[in-house]
């Protein structure tokens, strides 16, 4: 919702600069300290009315047009503090005698003391208008108004592994599908799973594929969606089934379909909406090889189906009758559960439940759905009479009035939150990690100092997946989601919500009248889009997905006019970003994780003095002109939080203490001038708490020991061999470590379980010299460890020696590799199914690879001027 984003972003912001305003009373800057004050108080105290406002907006005019004068008021005074946040953050930590002559001069730079202070008596005479409007109008104030974001998220009350979506109604089918695929008469070796949107497809298709692909040589599982990039689909494809890398790169088409016609593979290809994507996949993709592979398809167009794999692939998923949909339902209701052995319904709801069941019309995702919002509220009478009386008199269609609902009772602080997933293109699936830098550019979800806002973002997720109006892909292993996605049907309808509460614009849905208050804007073709801070401007987001097949996108020179983006977000083929970018002095979030690897990135980047978090993606820098670059002085990152996947070919030792407000740095290509500067006397960043090494070279020492804020370790050391634990010094806080493709040679646990706080700990595809062991006995051996995750490919792990007394908080144990001896105490508490572990272990196997991928690329990386 607009307003109630509008507001929170400016809370935050006031939030923010109060802690960051250091003065004196008496001075001359304490009347702007006093006025960041009132409008912190009084954004607070307009969220709290909200909710009672919209409840009274149908019927009266005059309550629809206070909400959106409130909207408009605080759209207002972002505009004023954007003017000034930026000088106020570059003078922290100056003194307050300091602070006042340099916050003196940015007044009569910018905008003069006297012009500020009228600007702010404007807008408290409109707030007086609309404080005596909302008084008029008996609009109550909600004592919880706002407080959402001081949820906090814990990893031990949450799911490790996200469950199986429940697949209730559809026994018989789902046991069709198998025994046609398992068949060896099936002329036309395919199954079409068709039905309506949200009516199950992709959870059927879902379901037989986990179960079956093991019978498999190769499987592979990609989401075409509405407007699909073939050639993205088909390399996805040959990296699943295991194409050659060099073989992607040149006549990948036919490497593939080669490959394809060699192995026994399961395809699984999700939401086909066009007889023409077919026409451009089945070339690629045989579908009467002689070896026996399976491809399933879903859609919601039978005729799709019927051309791509006849009449006889049809399944036909329909809506569930009122005894499936109540199964569902109560299934739904009950896996939620932490107690299992109580029952939910209660009895005395039962009546009013499975008449919310009824106007669910049968379709599962507007049943889930109805679950999730019924899960968050009281469990009385009343509270779910409520539900059932706005479903039995809205003339929507039933999946419309379950989602319009579900919207509706959400806490304000996660209305934005949730209709930021239209954002991105449909069947995305979403990074968490990119997700949250681009919230807290745009001050949705608050950085405090205290908490890592990485934590608040996971809160936020949970509650959105609780409601299943989200869903999880992956989680890591304490539980916390990494990647999710969005139903199609939510999908649109965030689409539609942002519309209407001008929230955001699709490149589908600009309109010329509402350019200049456009704040928002996803494109997926940077032609279609003019750069113009004429136009727009007052734009805080832009998300560019390049489509693939085309010619590589320009980021045109005109970007640098937009001079109130905060986030820019670039994914897909992108030729280079011109030096212009230096101009958006106020860009908080630069993501470029997911752009070609063949994008030139320009050295100003490097010297943006705002810059918080930059996402650069492995291998992105690329140029025939192989120099080597010494940025030395050169970087000026005073504010730099995160640092996601550079090269250490661009950011050279030394730099790196330069970065004192540094919370989370991935670096690849690390060499032993980082590893020294790393283990220096004092950390180089004592904010630190989130850092990824990958090292291609055999060291002698790395110290961490000093690092008292680092939590979470990962580190990827390539194979080098006689690696032992003694020449690393961890973190005495550690909480999540994680070792890939180290060479044991002695057992490492001799260290590692000493570690106080250490809660995770996964090995992966490490290499293991005999006659080594890991002893996890003892009894102050670690003390705190709840995951153990230890996942290799044909190598064999070592003889595991475990007692009763030594991890005394276990409860998660996996162990991925073929006949794994593994003792009778860890046996007990393996909870996750081998497909489970599959996925996580073919999670770490790309990231690694992509590591290993970018490492080769560094030699021949550098920046531009």
């Amino acid at each position: 919702m607009a307003e109630s984003a509008a507001l929170t972003a400016v809370i935050n912001q006031a939030v923010q600069i109060g802690a960051n305003l250091i003065v004196e009373t008496g001075s001359r800057l304490y009347r702007l300290k006093e006025d960041i004050e009132w409008i912190e108080s009084k954004m607070r105290h307009f969220k709290s009315c909200l909710k009672d406002a919209e409840s009274k907006q149908g019927g009266s005019y005059e309550v629809a047009n206070l909400i959106n004068e409130m909207r408009d008021l605080a759209l207002d005074i972002e505009d004023i503090l954007d003017t000034y946040l930026p000088e106020i953050e570059s003078h922290k930590g100056k003194g307050p005698f300091r602070f006042v002559k340099h916050a003196a001069c940015i007044l009569c730079y910018g905008a003069t003391a006297n012009t500020f202070a009228w600007k702010i008596e404007r807008i408290k005479r409109r707030a007086q208008d609309i404080e005596a409007t909302r008084e008029r109008c008996r609009i109550n104030l909600d004592t919880d108004g706002g407080n959402a974001d001081m949820d906090v998220w814990d990893r031990r009350k949450k799911f490790l592994v996200a469950p199986e979506s429940i697949f209730v109604g559809r026994k018989d089918t789902l046991q069709e599908v198998k025994e046609k695929l398992r068949s060896s008469d099936l002329d036309c070796k395919m199954i079409c799973i068709v039905g309506d949107a949200g009516v199950g497809k992709t959870t059927a298709g879902k379901n037989i594929y986990k179960e079956m692909k093991n019978e498999f040589t190769s499987s592979a599982l990609v989401y075409v969606s509405n407007e699909p990039r073939v050639p993205e689909l088909l390399l996805e494809i040959a990296k699943l089934v295991g194409l050659e890398k060099e073989k992607m790169e040149e006549n990948l088409e036919a490497n593939l379909c080669s490959l394809l016609n060699e192995k026994r593979c399961l395809i699984f290809l999700d939401d086909i909406w066009k007889n023409e994507t077919w026409d451009e996949l089945k070339n690629v993709i045989p579908i009467n090889s002689r070896n026996c592979s399976r491809i399933i398809i879903t859609s919601r167009y039978t005729h799709v189906g019927r051309y791509i794999g006849g009449e006889s692939s049809l399944i036909e998923l329909k809506l569930l009758d009122q005894e499936k949909s109540w199964e569902l339902f109560s299934e739904s209701m009950n896996s939620s559960l932490e107690n299992m052995s109580e029952r939910f319904p209660p009895i005395e709801l039962e009546d009013i439940a499975k008449k919310i069941v009824k106007r669910c019309g049968g379709l599962p995702l507007a049943i889930v759905v109805a679950v999730g919002l019924l899960r968050q509220r009281r469990r009385n009478k009343h509270a779910w009479n409520e539900v059932l009386d706005i479903l039995s008199t809205s003339s929507e269609n039933n999946c419309s009035k379950i989602l319009s609902l579900s919207y509706k009772d959400l806490p304000h602080d996660l209305r934005p939150l949730f209709l930021y997933f239209g954002l991105f293109p449909e069947d995305e699936e979403i990074v968490v990690f990119d997700l949250a830098k681009a919230w807290l550019a745009e001050k949705l979800i608050r950085d405090d100092g205290n908490r890592n806002p990485d934590e608040i973002a996971a809160a936020k997720l949970e509650m959105l997946s609780d409601r299943n109006l989200i869903q999880v892909s992956k989680r890591d292993l304490d539980g916390r989601v990494i990647r999710c996605r969005i139903h199609d049907l939510l999908h649109v309808f965030c689409i539609e919500m942002a519309e209407e509460n001008n929230f955001f614009c699709t490149s589908h849905n600009i309109h010329s009248n509402s350019f200049s208050m456009l704040r928002r804007l996803t494109i997926d073709n940077t032609s279609q889009y003019s750069f113009s801070n004429s136009k727009t401007p007052k734009l805080r987001t832009l998300l560019c997905f390049s489509k693939s097949g085309e010619e590589r996108s320009l980021i045109p020179n005109e970007i640098g006019n937009l001079s109130s983006l905060t986030c820019l977000k670039l994914r897909g083929k992108f030729q280079k970003i011109p030096s212009t970018i230096r101009n958006l002095k106020k860009l908080v979030t630069l993501d470029i994780g997911k752009a070609s690897f063949y994008c030139d990135l320009p050295r100003t980047i490097l010297r943006m003095k705002h810059l918080k978090h930059l996402l650069i993606g492995g291998g992105l820098f690329e140029s025939n002109k192989c120099t080597k670059l010494n940025v030395g002085n050169e970087v000026c990152l005073p504010n730099i939080e995160t640092l996601s996947n550079v090269s250490g070919t661009i950011l050279k030792a030394r730099s790196l203490q330069e970065l004192s407000n540094l919370r989370e740095l991935g670096l690849y290509g690390t060499n032993d001038e980082h590893l020294n500067v790393i283990s220096g006397k004092t950390p180089i960043s004592e904010k630190l708490h989130k850092l990824r090494l990958s090292v291609s070279q055999k060291f002698k020492r790395l110290n961490l020991s000093h690092y008292d804020h680092l939590t979470k370790l990962t580190l990827i050391v390539n194979f080098i061999p006689s690696l032992t634990p003694d020449i690393i010094e961890f973190p005495p806080n550690l909480i999540y470590l994680s070792l890939a493709r180290m060479v044991f040679i002695e057992d490492p646990m001799k260290v590692l379980k000493e570690l106080p706080r250490l809660e995770i700990l996964s090995l992966l595809y490490n290499e293991y010299r005999k006659p080594i062991t890991f002893d996890f006995s003892g009894e102050n051996s670690f003390p705190e460890l709840q995951v153990l995750s230890i996942i290799s490919d044909y190598v064999e792990i070592p003889e595991l020696i475990v007692d009763q007394i030594g991890m005394p908080k276990l409860y998660k144990f996996e162990c991925f590799q073929k006949d794994c001896n593994v003792p009778q105490r860890l046996r007990e508490i393996m909870l996750v199914e081998s497909s489970s572990i599959e996925e996580v272990s073919v999670l770490v196997l790309v990231l690694i690879m992509v590591y290993t991928v970018s490492s080769l690329f560094s030699s021949f990386l550098t920046i531009k001027y």
